[in-house]
């Protein structure tokens, strides 16, 4: 039987499971953490301190492309990250990859770009407070030699702020290293030749597309837009042209954008096709709307839109 991740009664975000009765709204439930550090009681076995960044009280502040070594002396395995702004207030988001310590670090990094020189670890967007575990038996291997690059948005808000940011890395034991390696793929309608909202659009819709050529088993998703996203939907049609919904956000929430944690992870064999989905409110009536007469295009800052489906996924065991 082929098995669904919904936003309704039962779903997983930012590692936490959730699950609500009928009439019961389930952010009631999830209680505030009660320490720092929140995954399984313990510190974590690696701080990556990020280096520390003033943020101007006013102004357009370029993304930082930050690149920290990960001097181990070993190959690790990561099975939980968590990541603790040093101030909410102006981090915007933190995306972090694992790549080689050779410097070949030139340009900024291209959030929907799967660059096969680096593996995404994990991000920090608004809403995500816990620790992201990966799935058992699976984990993000960092291989001795590494280093942890970072794409870093900050914002200002009228006030000059110095933000600290932490990442918190477990790992497994070498006795108990997983045999799955955790991988998440992009799938992106970015930059202003195909994303292009006219002024006072209330439903602008969006697409992309990808194919997988190899099977994968899904265990997440993550949307991203900004402030004029409405909601995003993905399905996957498979090879005998049936298809099935793989999850439904009605109502995106800019300031709420966790992963998605499947509640029992999905196969998608080879040859079959995702397609995300997504609606844009760029009118007077979305209240978050920096500007309803402006012709929004595809680009890095929030008041420009972006429009990416991120699916996390394993290769199927053999």
């Amino acid at each position: 039987m082929k098995k669904t991740l919904l936003t309704a009664a039962v779903f997983m975000a930012s590692g936490w499971a959730v699950g609500a009765s009928a009439g019961v709204d389930p952010l009631t439930l999830i209680q505030p953490p009660t320490s720092e550090w929140v995954y399984d009681g313990s510190d974590p076995d690696y701080v990556v301190e990020v280096p520390s960044f003033t943020v101007p009280a006013t102004g357009v502040i370029d993304y930082i492309d930050s690149v920290v070594p990960l001097e181990f002396g070993e190959e690790k395995w990561v099975k939980a990250v968590q990541f603790i702004p040093g101030d909410k207030r102006v981090l915007h988001h933190l995306l972090s990859y694992v790549v080689a310590d050779d410097g070949d670090h030139e340009g900024m990094i291209n959030e929907e770009d799967n660059d096969p020189r680096r593996e995404f670890l994990e991000g920090y967007a608004p809403g995500k407070e816990y620790a992201t575990e990966f799935p058992a038996n699976t984990g993000v291997k960092v291989p001795e030699g590494s280093a942890l690059r970072m794409s870093i948005h900050y914002t200002s808000f009228g006030q000059e702020a110095t933000d600290s940011t932490r990442v918190g890395l477990w790992f497994y034991d070498k006795a108990d290293e997983p045999e799955l390696e955790y991988h998440t793929y992009s799938v992106a309608a970015n930059g202003p030749q195909n994303l292009l909202i006219p002024p006072g659009a209330m439903n602008h819709e969006m697409a992309a597309t990808h194919v997988f050529e190899e099977g994968i088993v899904l265990h997440g998703f993550r949307s991203h837009m900004h402030y004029r996203g409405r909601s995003m939907t993905a399905r996957v049609i498979y090879p005998d042209n049936t298809s099935e919904n793989i999850i439904n956000i009605p109502e995106f929430n800019f300031a709420w954008q966790p992963t998605y944690r499947m509640a029992e992870p999905m196969v998608i064999p080879a040859g079959s096709r995702v397609i995300v989905e997504g609606v844009f409110d760029n009118s007077q009536y979305n209240v978050g709307n920096p500007d309803p007469n402006a012709t929004v295009v595809g680009g890095l800052q929030s008041w420009e839109e972006m429009f990416i489906g991120y699916f996390s996924y394993t290769d199927i065991p053999k």
